[in-house]
């Protein structure tokens, strides 16, 4: 049996570790140590590790199915859909017409609308400005003429405006030597409806 050494450190230790007698080699008159070779069968396995790592992949693989499955029920909400726009465009069309009809003729009954606008809008389509008659309900007259009063730089301070029990509020009818403006909720809820039938 050999003696057994002795060493004395000047410091504690800090650190230390088991080396295996194989891994030491003498190098420049020195020992040093020499990695382990590696070897793939001696790693160590952790077999909840490998479980865990199994379970994610089986949740990733079951989420991914699953969004396959909504995906494809997305698909099929969206061709429902359009096919239902598509078959029922006409009806669609004649509800919002319907609708505005309501909402217009409910602001023209409680006289919510701007007669000069209706007005203005009617004489960009005239034909000329000379000799232009305009007709309009008999409430809304009054408004018209004093519209002229306040703003004689307007354009309506040139017109000469008229009642005309035939036709309804906010609605008016623009003669001219050259022809006649109309400017009455149906024909424009006509055009509208028009516009809509012929969108795709």
């Amino acid at each position: 049996m050999s003696p057994m050494q002795i060493i004395n450190l000047m410091q504690p230790i800090a650190t230390a570790c088991v080396v295996d007698p194989e891994q030491l080699r003498m190098a420049d008159g020195g020992w040093r140590m020499e990695p382990a070779p590696t070897n793939p069968q001696s790693e160590i396995r952790n077999p909840q590790s490998e479980d865990l790592t199994r379970e994610l992949q089986e949740q990733r693989n079951k989420l991914a199915r699953l969004l396959e499955t909504v995906n494809g029920v997305a698909a099929g909400l969206h061709r429902s859909y359009e096919q239902m726009l598509a078959s029922n465009h006409g009806e669609i069309a004649k509800l919002a017409v319907e609708i505005a009809r309501k909402i217009l003729m409910y602001k023209a009954g409680k006289g919510d609308y701007e007669i000069q606008a209706i007005v203005e809008e009617a004489l960009q389509q005239a034909p000329t400005r000379q000799n232009v008659v305009v007709r309009l309900h008999p409430e809304d007259l009054p408004r018209c003429q004093q519209l002229q009063r306040e703003n004689p730089q307007s354009p309506l301070a040139e017109l000469e405006f008229t009642a005309d029990g035939s036709l309804g509020r906010g609605e008016c009818l623009v003669q001219t030597p050259k022809g006649i403006v109309q400017s009455f909720i149906e024909e424009h809820l006509e055009r509208i409806s028009g516009a809509l039938q012929k969108v795709q």
